[in-house]
């Protein structure tokens, strides 16, 4: 039976496809969890594949064993959210329906808000202020074009802003997954520069290239470039 590449590197199982530590981002982390144990609206604003919804998903990790998180990612809604019946369905049948009840303090995490409507902003704003929701992080490419009204633009106590991270950073993230002898720092801000610094595009570059680096592990930055080109993954940026 013919090894699987990262097999071939003594991996168990493909250290991409885990979620490792979140890396440059311990600033934005920190002003998460704030944001949350103190009860208030945040706004994470950033380009697609930067980082948003790793930093949502490491809110689920650090609360989610309470009981009292949701994560939304509004893009994926067939039909207008009722935030009533997230809360609802949060907190199990017996209190909904035959105690007529609704969780309190919940903690709310709406990724691609840029899909959520006005209809609903309203609710977050109600169920916000009678502290049904103890706190909102709103995600999206762009706070100043997202459709929020003005009534929810005047709780949100904070806006970030997700950066690039740096190569060293880049660098970090990658041996995180790998360890140190795979791909040399060299190598991989290589990578980083060609995938324009996007951080999903990156990681889906880097595992390719590790997949021949299996083989040929002394690997040249033109042969890097060759291997994106041949994959139909083009380097977007010299």
């Amino acid at each position: 039976m013919k090894m699987e590449w990262y097999e071939e590197l003594d991996f168990d199982d493909n250290p991409f496809k885990k979620e490792g530590k979140t890396v440059g981002y311990d600033d934005l982390l920190e002003d998460v969890f704030y944001s949350i144990i103190a009860g208030n609206m945040l706004f994470i604003e950033g380009e697609s594949g930067t980082g948003k919804t790793k930093l949502l998903k490491e809110a689920v990790n650090r609360f989610g064993g309470h009981g009292k998180v949701i994560y939304v990612n509004c893009k994926q809604l067939h039909k207008e959210l009722n935030v009533e019946r997230l809360l609802k369905d949060k907190y199990g049948w017996f209190s909904t329906r035959l105690l007529n009840k609704k969780p309190k303090n919940m903690i709310l995490l709406l990724d691609e808000v840029e899909h959520l409507s006005k209809r609903n902003c309203e609710r977050i704003k109600y169920y916000f202020d009678q502290n049904y929701l103890r706190s909102v992080i709103f995600a999206s490419h762009d706070f100043d074009v997202v459709d929020l009204n003005e009534s929810i633009k005047q709780r949100i106590h904070k806006k970030l802003t997700v950066k690039n991270l740096s190569d060293y950073e880049a660098v970090q993230m990658v041996k995180e997954k790998i360890g140190e002898e795979v791909l040399s720092d060299r190598i991989i801000k290589h990578v980083y520069k060609l995938s324009n610094k996007n951080n999903k595009r990156f990681l889906e570059n880097s595992e390719i290239v590790c997949k021949i680096a299996s083989q040929n592990k002394d690997l040249k930055e033109e042969d890097v470039e060759k291997i994106l080109e041949e994959t139909g993954i083009p380097a977007v940026a010299k």
